[in-house]
């Protein structure tokens, strides 16, 4: 079957047809792929049952580098221990979950950002699935830049914001996370995608916790105003989970987030990342 690319809303995400991702990639499909995932900035493959982690990460490995797992090891499960591989799950075995983020929802961010190198890209299949809830919400920060007042724009070029993480949070209840224990690294507010060239929104109310060389309280309310643009609809496409989805999004111009589900249903998806070798430009 021919590769075929069909949009998903008008915010951002396209379905990808007639791929099997069990099968070798061709470089004309591949490439077709890759182009729609720029131009969508988030790709959906769906009825890919039973995709083993091997064709999760060769399938990935078309596009870059898979990432290294960087999750404290001692919040791992040991029976589910991979450098590569993180599952996102609440499902537990001998008292533990299996999983990271396991119930709940959970705030919107771009994974990483609290690296110098951030991760590109980050996929999830979705093994388990609850009957409801759970859902993976995509923010388009070109379009949240674009919608920025011009006046917030010329105030912001050229400065950076503190991105900080402590594994395993999932909303954020406190004013800063210690940054002598968690990772935490400093980027462009405004970033330049090094593939596209279009200028991105590149904070988030997970991570970012402050707008560096800016007064406290009046960096807080720009990041507040932000936050609001970043959460209305008409930026966002929500992507409702089925067994064997394979999603695909590029961390340097979305966010995410996930709604609630049941505690009692089972979830279980499998992340694989692909890392990046170029710097955070700034616009």
């Amino acid at each position: 079957m021919a590769v075929t690319v069909t949009p998903l809303s008008d915010a951002c995400g396209a379905e990808i047809s007639g791929v099997d991702m069990k099968s070798n990639l061709s470089k004309d499909d591949a490439s077709t792929i890759y182009e729609a995932w720029l131009n969508h900035l988030v790709i959906v493959i769906r009825n890919q049952q039973d995709l083993t982690p091997k064709n999760q990460k060769d399938f990935c490995g078309n596009f870059g580098k898979v990432g290294e797992y960087n999750r404290p090891k001692d919040r791992q499960h040991p029976n589910h221990a991979s450098g590569e591989i993180m599952l996102v799950s609440n499902i537990r075995e001998d008292g533990r979950v299996i999983g990271a983020h396991p119930d709940g929802e959970m705030m919107w961010h771009t994974d990483t950002p609290y690296l110098k190198t951030p991760h590109k890209a980050t996929t999830l299949y979705g093994v388990e699935i609850p009957d409801i809830g759970g859902n993976t919400n995509f923010s388009n920060q070109y379009k949240v830049y674009n919608e920025l007042p011009q006046k917030l724009k010329d105030k912001l070029i050229g400065l950076q914001a503190m991105n900080c993480y402590e594994f395993g949070t999932t909303v954020k209840t406190f004013e800063k996370y210690d940054r002598e224990a968690v990772p935490h690294h400093p980027h462009p507010i405004f970033r330049k995608h090094p593939e596209t060239g279009r200028v991105a929104v590149y904070v988030c109310p997970l991570m970012t916790e402050e707008i560096i060389g800016m007064d406290e309280t009046e960096g807080k309310e720009i990041l507040d105003e932000i936050y609001t643009l970043q959460r209305q609809d008409r930026f966002v496409y929500s992507h409702k989970w089925k067994v064997g989805d394979f999603v695909m999004w590029d961390n340097r111009c979305l966010l995410h987030a996930r709604t609630d589900f049941p505690r009692e249903q089972r979830r279980l998806l499998r992340r694989v990342t692909i890392s990046d070798d170029s710097l955070v430009l700034a616009a």
